[in-house]
């Protein structure tokens, strides 16, 4: 693109603070691999160690650690987080392993036709998502369990104590960035994106800019991502009666083959909105994330608009030909206008799709998702990132919404 547009902004008091105490241990950038290992120590650390598949598995994560080492715009915080990220990914992993060791029969619990409801961001997809995932018989990943992997807690007090404890937590990224809880506000007891239990996605893009993790991604096979998913799931609900998954994340929306050979019984919701707002959401998150995890100043916004413009695009393209191939019934399409319009008949028409009964929980947890009070302070535009409606329709021009109300 032409000339870059930086993104000028105070850096908060608590952050700068941060970044120089955090100055010294950024040195380890220097050495990406060394710092991996670290890391994979760190995970494995009173655990069973790795065998050799699974060490072969996480080598990508440790190519994305390469990738975020050599951004020179990344602060000594950004690169402290971008580790804490890994580490946890790494620590997933070994927590399911050493689960499945000690309890077999973990690997017999039954994951039985889960929902991933894909689409772009802003078109709906948390709406929906919720309403099924708290309907009578099914559920979702919650925020505080993601975070604390392991075998169902039974203690009531002890689950309080967990999440009030994943609560605080979240909350000094609200100290960092009074803007981050208007863009993706994180409730530790509330369903959450499946992101947090797999090694990749796109959205690993969004705090810092990555190019080689993305032609990584570009060519890469997620099954086995999708299967270490399926296996968090296991430990999640082990012993417990079965419910139906429901699950969600944006980058799943063109990974449709690889959740297919982990879920063979999957389903899909796909929320559909015009691409423009979607496309202006992620930029405007990840400008956020990036105020927080770069130096003062290197925030480059039309930097951002490209990176969303391409990453969103091909993969939209990449759903489009998935679906194509999709047995009748697999998918079902839901309107973010329709939705709008009339969200009761249509999620009654998404329930009776997946065959699901509609009840008056219901009832009550639409009343209840359509009383929540909305982010007004969370506002973006495409020209912002150096965009424009025409570059988005040419872009997305294979692209046709449909509309399904009847």
């Amino acid at each position: 693109m032409g000339s870059m547009t930086f993104m000028s902004q105070a850096t908060p008091p608590m952050l700068r603070m941060l970044n120089v105490l955090l100055l010294p241990g950024a040195r380890t950038r220097q050495d990406p691999d060394a710092a991996f290992e670290k890391l994979l120590a760190e995970a494995q650390r009173g655990h069973r160690p790795l065998g050799a598949k699974d060490l072969a598995a996480v080598e990508p994560l440790r190519l994305l650690l390469r990738a975020h080492a050599a951004n020179p715009h990344l602060s000594a915080f950004g690169w402290t987080t971008v580790q804490g990220g890994i580490r946890d990914r790494l620590r997933n992993r070994t927590i399911v392993r050493d689960i499945q060791a000690k309890h077999p029969e973990v690997k017999e619990q039954p994951i039985t036709a889960p929902v991933f409801v894909i689409g772009l961001p802003r078109t709906g997809t948390t709406f929906t998502y919720n309403l099924i995932a708290r309907s009578p018989g099914s559920r979702g990943p919650l925020l505080w369990e993601m975070l604390n992997l392991g075998l169902p807690v039974q203690d009531p007090a002890e689950r309080r104590r967990i999440a009030e404890r994943t609560t605080k937590r979240l909350s000094f990224m609200d100290r960092l960035s009074p803007d981050w809880s208007q863009v993706h506000p994180l409730i530790a007891t509330s369903e959450e994106e499946d992101f947090f239990l797999r090694d990749h996605s796109e959205m690993h893009t969004t705090s810092s800019t990555v190019p080689e993790y993305r032609r990584y991604l570009e060519g890469a096979d997620l099954t086995d991502d999708f299967v270490l998913l399926r296996e968090a799931l296991q430990v999640m609900s082990f012993g417990q009666e079965p419910r139906r998954w429901i699950l969600k994340h944006p980058a799943n929306l063109w990974r449709i083959p690889e959740i297919l050979r982990a879920f063979p019984d999957a389903r899909f919701v796909w929320t559909h909105r015009a691409p423009g707002k979607a496309l202006a959401s992620g930029c405007s998150m990840s400008e956020v994330l990036r105020n927080m995890h770069y130096k003062p100043g290197t925030v480059d916004l039309e930097a951002i608009g490209a990176e969303w413009l391409a990453m969103l695009s091909e993969g939209v393209d990449r759903a489009l030909t998935q679906r194509d191939q999709l047995d009748d019934g697999v998918l079902v399409d839901v309107s973010y206008s329709d939705l709008v319009e009339e969200p009761a008949k249509v999620m009654r028409g998404v329930f009776d799709s997946l065959g699901m009964a509609w009840t008056e929980t219901d009832d009550a947890n639409l009343a209840a998702a359509q009383d929540r009070p909305h982010h007004k302070g969370h506002k973006y535009t495409l020209e912002r990132y150096g965009l424009d409606e025409f570059q988005v329709a040419a872009a997305f021009a294979g692209y046709r919404l449909p509309s399904v109300l009847s």
